[in-house]
């Protein structure tokens, strides 16, 4: 059932060693955007922009070109509107007037479009700051995050079976669950501390769920969920992270009171998009589902916990071909596999930040 952003809980190989090496690889450590100095845009058009009420982002905008020569890109390259930055290790794609940008091959939603100005591509400060930085330097993202304690939420049970098929038996509540508990299993394999918001088939409401882990002082957040939609056709795999404040949701192209709010979750923005990288990654690397890529959702649970946090969408119920694969057992051992692989490499990550950063 589709219901409005502000209190939905949803919308619409072997795993690597806890404390493997480099994901990444080396990275500088980069300093605030406003450093650009003469690689930001006069705000002029900004201003004008965001003077009504529906407005986007307000703040800069720096130049891709001057962005790739601030932070010693090895090479930017604009492919009519594929607009292309590379460092050592990693690949920026970028689609000129979208939000859309590909980090090495991952999909990944910005904050606001890369959009032409003065004859350059540009691209927002809070992009820069909560979307690129941490994903090209993820230790300074992770620096002060903890790594010890993991909450995993399986979405739904109870009164609320979530999206469902009872045709073919399938209901999100007992799949979320299912999922949960084996990859509870595989984090405690490698020591880690891992526990459910609920251990069964109860109504846990979203209270309930973000009180646990506030109150047990969770260093990870991770909520699990089946996905539905009215577009049989929709298909794929989602992992939703907290926008910053002032920014919209993907799903909208404008700003509400309600996302001018500075939520708890949004104290970890940088830490937010590494964990939804290393989630998403994992799991289309091991469902082999479309990639829906990483959105910005301000669901209950994402944003009342004060933590590092994402919600993923494990696939449509809703899509005979998702569905068909979800049916089978193989399709969820490869979901487990994908989730926890994500989070024990954003756990190693935490601590070579940490390592890094005495």
């Amino acid at each position: 059932m589709n219901l409005p952003s502000h209190h939905r809980l949803k919308k619409s190989g072997a795993l690597q060693a806890f404390g493997a090496g480099r994901v990444f690889g080396a990275g500088r450590v980069f300093g605030a955007t406003r450093a650009l100095g003469a690689g930001l845009l006069a705000g002029a058009w900004l201003a004008t922009e965001a003077a009504s009420a529906g407005s986007f982002i307000m703040g800069d905008a720096v130049s891709l070109s001057q962005l790739s020569h601030r932070y010693n890109f090895l090479s930017y390259t604009p492919q009519g509107k594929n607009l292309v930055l590379r460092t050592k290790f990693n690949t920026f794609t970028f689609e000129g007037d979208t939000r859309k940008v590909e980090f090495n091959n991952i999909l990944i939603w910005l904050n606001a479009p890369v959009a032409r100005h003065w004859g350059s591509w540009t691209i927002r400060d809070m992009d820069v700051d909560k979307t690129i930085l941490p994903l090209i330097n993820p230790s300074r993202a992770l620096k002060s995050e903890g790594w010890r304690l993991v909450i995993l939420d399986p979405g739904h049970g109870g009164q609320d079976p979530g999206a469902s098929d009872l045709r073919r038996g399938l209901e999100e509540k007992r799949i979320t669950l299912e999922l949960a508990q084996r990859v509870r299993t595989i984090l405690q394999k490698y020591n880690v501390d891992a526990r459910l918001t609920r251990g069964g088939d109860q109504t846990t409401d979203l209270d309930q769920r973000c009180l646990l882990a506030n109150r047990w002082g969770t260093d990870l957040f991770v909520s699990i969920h089946l996905n539905a939609a009215a577009n049989a056709n929709s298909s794929g795999i989602e992992t939703h992270i907290l926008p910053p404040a002032g920014c919209p949701i993907t799903a909208s192209a404008f700003v509400s009171s309600r996302d001018r709010v500075v939520f708890p979750g949004n104290s970890h923005d940088g830490a937010n998009m590494v964990l939804g990288y290393y989630l998403q990654r994992s799991l289309i690397k091991y469902t082999r589902l479309e990639d829906r890529g990483i959105r910005r959702s301000r669901f209950y649970v994402i944003r009342n916990v004060d933590c590092p946090a994402a919600l993923v969408e494990c696939g449509f119920i809703s899509s005979r071909k998702d569905r068909t694969k979800i049916m089978t057992s193989a399709y969820r051992d490869n979901a487990v596999r994908g989730i926890a692989e994500g989070i024990l490499t954003y756990l190693n990550m935490v601590k070579r930040a940490q390592a890094l950063n005495p």
